[in-house]
């Protein structure tokens, strides 16, 4: 480690010592005050939020670390390690989408009887014995985009795999059993809730995607442009093509060369939607594209798409660490799917 990167790492030990009180003292409950639990359980993303509360009910309390910032930027803090520090279970995906500040703060919190589960590797490991693979390998680097990558990879690396499992209904199901299994395992006693709880959420899963498919029943052109690689295992849970992605990285604008070639295939394979996220800017790429299609006499029409990795102010408590509502993710499913089927001819 350099000289500069153990500076900052004594400072976070301090800020974290500072405010959670002196070695040695009895573990505070101050961090978790009025939040429920225990089991006290701490994830990364918005969808996990819901997934645990589906499945604890009124047993569990539920902190969430990116609400408002995603896992690709988010920066941890003390108080992070302090909610760790006096957690019982921590969920993150792993598949190099949040480990890159959920790994330091697991061990920044110095808490021996945490147990740390990446779904993503859960299923990762899990998929071996499947016959149908739950998770999706991420392509080669197009040729026309190595450099661009390359320039960003320091920004945004994924590994082998999709990380965007929670957008896939099989996916979330079995994310869902495997929270149901680590809840149990930690709180035996409350066991049978938790079985119960998650085979009613995982049939409320199974109603979105009956849902889904409903609404795009009719729709005999389903191909569209991605914003970036985060909607693969949403569009094979619903029977959406993905053609290409327009940005390689999300926040890079895309190259000249790549608007041209996106602008051919949207005409030779008649793609009359491109999919863009709340959660980047739409100025440049997007609507060059947009441009650039309609003047190839082409109809296209941007539909705003949400991955899902924040939320807003309004959908939080007052900490803006909970989600108000343990619906969030079926909602904010429903409404995607409903702009996507209202885009599609």
């Amino acid at each position: 480690m350099t000289r500069r990167g153990m500076t900052g790492g004594y400072l976070f030990v301090a800020a974290v010592a500072l405010a959670s009180g002196l070695p040695g003292c009895k573990r505070s409950t101050t961090a978790w005050q009025n939040r429920g639990g225990p089991p006290r359980v701490v994830v990364t993303i918005p969808a996990l939020d819901n997934f645990v509360r589906n499945v604890g009910g009124d047993h569990v309390g539920v902190v969430c670390l990116c609400t408002t910032q995603g896992p690709h930027h988010y920066q941890y803090n003390a108080q992070d390690a302090i909610l760790l520090r006096e957690a019982d279970l921590f969920f993150a995906v792993g598949l190099s989408l949040d480990d890159k500040f959920a790994d330091p703060i697991h061990i920044e919190s110095h808490n021996p009887n945490l147990q740390y589960v990446k779904l993503g590797e859960k299923l990762r490991a899990d998929d071996e014995k499947r016959k149908e693979k739950l998770l999706l390998r991420l392509e080669e680097p197009h040729e026309h985009g190595k450099e661009e990558e390359h320039e960003h990879e320091h920004e945004h690396q994924h590994g082998d795999y999709d990380p965007h499992i929670w957008l896939g209904i099989p996916q979330a199901i079995a994310m869902v059993e495997i929270i149901r299994d680590e809840l149990k395992k930690i709180d035996p006693k409350n066991e049978a809730d938790y079985d119960k709880n998650a085979s009613k959420y995982i049939e409320k899963l199974k109603k979105l995607q009956d849902y889904g498919k409903d609404q795009l029943k009719d729709k005999k052109n389903r191909k569209i442009i991605a914003f970036h690689e985060s909607l693969g295992y949403f569009a094979k849970s619903f029977d959406v093509e993905i053609v290409d992605v327009l940005e390689l990285m999300p926040g890079s604008e895309a190259s000249q060369k790549h608007l041209m070639k996106l602008v051919e295939e949207c005409k030779e394979k008649d793609v009359r939607v491109i999919a863009v996220e709340p959660q980047y800017p739409q100025e440049s790429s997007a609507k060059q594209l947009l441009q650039a299609v309609k003047e190839k006499n082409k109809a296209i029409e941007p539909v705003v798409i949400d991955p899902l990795e924040t939320t807003e102010k309004a959908d939080l408590k007052e900490d803006e660490k909970e989600l108000k509502s343990p619906d969030w993710y079926d909602k904010k499913m429903r409404e995607n799917l409903q702009k996507l089927a209202k885009a599609l001819p």
